[in-house]
């Protein structure tokens, strides 16, 4: 079977998101299940790895990246179908989709695409994140154009069963659920963590603290964590750097303020962009995810699937994330709750645990690209 895979986003081996680090799994996974894949981007550079090819249609026509506000100013703020159409003739005029026998888009946007072919949209965005993006009004116009989309070649997957049921409810449609996969050998690499911490300019004396989401100050809320830690005894604070790895140009401001409280609060901590997200997960000693909204939570799959303490917000899909699994810690959003569990993983031995195989086999990638493939075949 010949696949196209639609991402709105650049798909790189430095990619902080969890989207993009999805359509490389997914990908990957299909391609191991004998498929041909190609990838198409918005935006990014051309390549081809493990037999993917990854083709940037210049969505811009420049050299830049495609984020939200960019899709706004081309396209409109998508609150009517005027939006959906230009972007979908656009998609089309640049992707031969003839050859194709499946299309799986990564971006509810999409929707208008490629009507003729069988579709799966992987849904990315809930509701809170959709609207704060693209606001209410586009939310609701985005669930009616979801209804009149759905049809026999189209299929709706959600990698959470939370939001499934959420998306069910709002569209009184069949919401299909397939949770995320997790390719290990990804994130999990034989590297000198000497050699990561001279590359960084890190301090090789403490224990690293590794917040791995986007610098986003709404959803991703890495300041709550800061103000918690800012409350733990400095004797104790002393022996840990701080580092935050999710820095996207739009967020360098944020970025500046964390730095100027950490600064005020003698919290060692250190802002940066590794070339590679294992670089980052071969450093943590623990891991902090304090986002109040995710849709599913890549970086809690990646870092309990190497066993790291991870410390979570007790949002719905991180708590089915965390379900049967070991060194998960869980704290409900506030800064007292958090100072708790920061306090009980640091009263005991810091030790990466390995996860039991059940937990294991629900984010096996051999059968992931298996279940989008039976979705198909089944209906």
């Amino acid at each position: 079977m010949k696949i196209a895979i639609i991402s709105p986003w650049t798909v790189s081996n430095t990619a902080i998101g969890g989207t993009e680090r999805f359509v490389i799994d997914i990908a990957e996974s299909l391609k191991k299940q004998g498929n041909e894949i190609d990838v198409y981007m918005l935006s990014g550079k051309n390549y081809k790895k493990n037999g993917v090819n990854y083709i940037n249609i210049n969505i811009l026509e420049k050299d830049d990246f495609v984020d939200e506000e960019k899709l706004k100013d081309l396209f409109g703020n998508f609150e009517d179908e005027t939006s959906y159409i230009k972007l979908a003739n656009k998609l089309e005029k640049s992707i031969d989709i003839r050859k194709y026998d499946l299309i799986q888009l990564n971006s509810q946007l999409f929707l208008k695409a490629f009507r003729t072919k069988k579709r799966i949209f992987t849904i990315h965005t809930n509701p809170f994140e959709f609207e704060m993006n693209f606001g209410k009004k586009s939310f609701e116009h985005m669930l009616r154009i979801m209804e009149l989309e759905y049809n026999i070649n189209t299929f709706y997957v959600c990698p959470s069963q939370y939001y499934m049921k959420k998306y069910e409810e709002l569209t009184k449609l069949k919401i299909h659920f397939i949770p995320h996969a997790i390719d290990i050998d990804r994130i999990n690499k034989p590297v000198s963590i000497d050699q990561i911490i001279n590359k960084y300019s890190l301090d090789k004396n403490l224990k690293h603290i590794v917040l791995p989401s986007r610098l986003e100050p709404i959803q991703k809320q890495p300041m709550l964590f800061m103000k918690a830690f800012s409350r733990i005894d400095k004797s104790v604070r002393k022996n840990f750097q701080v580092i935050c790895t999710g820095l996207d140009q739009q967020y360098k401001k944020y970025a500046s303020d964390i730095e100027i409280f950490c600064s005020k609060n003698d919290i060692n901590l250190k802002i940066l962009k590794f070339d590679y997200i294992y670089e980052a997960y071969s450093l943590a000693d623990i891991i902090i995810l304090p986002s109040k909204s995710e849709s599913f939570g890549y970086s809690a799959l990646e870092s309990l699937s190497l066993g790291i303490p991870t410390i979570l917000n007790s949002i719905p899909t991180y708590l089915e994330i965390a379900k049967g699994s070991k060194n998960s810690y869980i704290f409900k959003n506030t800064e007292d709750a958090l100072i708790l569990e920061i306090k009980k993983i640091l009263k005991s031995q810091i030790n990466r645990k390995k996860q039991p195989e059940k937990w294991n086999e629900k984010y096996n990638l051999n059968t992931f690209g298996k279940k989008y493939l039976d979705l198909v075949k089944r209906w």
